[in-house]
């Protein structure tokens, strides 16, 4: 405003921000720093006390009434908190206001849907955000909604500890988009380029993410390492081993944790198998599966070799430049790699269609980039791309 010559007054001040803070403490904080910036800017000490008053509101975002004159720019950090853990009375009070298509997976849903409703067309809007509403299914609707009305800017990654005080198991991106302008007969004025091709669901492709373990070196045996039962170990790829036409296994083994009956191994069974998880104990005692009742020794998702051992396509989840690789092996997967299975006729023609390229540049449309300007190749971005 001092750039453009308007007079720093309480008339021109004072409806010109509108921020929300949920606890007294953290609200009064904010108010303080905003009396101290404009303090700062020159502005008269009354008229910095008044606009802190009227621009920091104590209350909840989703249940406070907002001014209906559009807003221009949107910024905020909303709750990361799955809809099973908000209170019961307070459950019930947003599920009175929120679209029911919100209902029912995070609660940062809601607060982007609020901030983006409330947005002007051609509005700039800011939020540190879980990255989990780029493609988990309870953020369908969501994404239906909104990405066609959107044009993203940018989508870096932090790292948790660079977003939050305490450590917490979060993906947390900075989200920066705007809003599309609509022409008079309410289109939007960007268009879409119309993609050609198939999808891999076309193809009649299935994808599956490798198996989360819950601590690699607990259930991951080095080239050297031969301190478990052979017969319980297979072969292990991880997205470092995966080049653009080629895999370089550097001789990891998996821990088969589960028989192919599907039941969960008894350690005590397997003297040796028993001597190495119990070295880890400590550290797999920690992990959220064990705290809400699982065997401390048991991975996270189930590893058996069958699952895998029919011909495929990798794709590591995070790559510079999106690469795949045929596996006739049988190998599992880590976490970090996509398997790509069709019948064992088509796997070498569907390889052809994302070979030397392909891939990239499919994906180029639909797979968001993160910092460093590494894609993300997410199963739902590969089920989406066109071929």
């Amino acid at each position: 405003m001092a750039r453009q010559k308007i007079p720093l007054t309480l008339h021109q001040l004072r409806d010109r921000i509108t921020a929300f803070e949920l606890h007294p403490r953290e609200a009064q904080r904010a108010r303080q720093r905003v009396v101290d910036s404009l303090l700062a800017a020159g502005v008269h000490h009354q008229t910095a006390l008044a606009c802190a008053r009227a621009w920091v509101i104590e209350g909840d975002f989703l249940l406070s009434d907002l001014d209906p004159t559009p807003y221009t720019h949107s910024v905020g950090n909303p709750p990361y908190v799955r809809w099973s853990r908000v209170p019961v009375g307070l459950r019930a009070d947003y599920e009175r206001i929120v679209p029911r298509t919100l209902v029912g997976g995070d609660l940062m849903l809601p607060f982007l849907d609020r901030a983006l409703e409330s947005l002007s067309p051609g509005g700039r809007f800011g939020f540190v955000c879980s990255d989990r509403w780029r493609y988990m299914a309870f953020a369908e609707a969501f994404r239906q909604k909104w990405l066609p009305k959107l044009t993203i800017h940018s989508e870096r990654s932090v790292l948790a500890e660079e977003a939050f005080v305490q450590s917490v198991d979060s993906y947390p991106t900075i989200l920066i988009a705007s809003k599309k302008i609509s022409d008079p007969r309410g289109r939007m004025r960007a268009t879409v380029r119309k993609q050609k091709g198939d999808t891999l669901a076309d193809l009649g492709c299935i994808v599956r993410v490798g198996p989360a373990l819950g601590h690699t070196p607990a259930f991951v045996l080095g080239p050297e390492e031969d301190d478990v039962e052979p017969d319980l170990l297979h072969q292990w790829i991880d997205g470092s081993e995966i080049h653009e036409g080629s895999i370089t296994w550097k001789g990891r083994r998996v821990i088969l944790m589960y028989g192919s009956d599907g039941t969960l191994l008894d350690p005590k069974r397997f003297p040796r198998l028993q001597t190495r998880l119990r070295s880890f104990r400590a550290q797999l005692k920690k992990r959220a599966i064990v705290k809400h009742g699982a065997p401390w020794y048991r991975t996270i998702d189930r590893v058996q070799a069958q699952i895998w051992s029919r011909p495929k396509l990798l794709v590591p989840e995070i790559a510079k430049i999106p690469r795949v690789a045929i596996d006739l092996s049988g190998a599992v997967p880590s976490h970090g790699v996509y398997a790509i299975f069709a019948s064992d006729d088509d796997v070498v023609r569907i390889y052809d269609k994302l070979a030397n390229g392909k891939l990239a540049s499919a994906l180029s449309n639909v797979a968001p980039r993160i910092s460093s300007d590494f894609v993300r190749c997410y199963k739902r971005f590969l089920m989406l791309a066109r071929f």
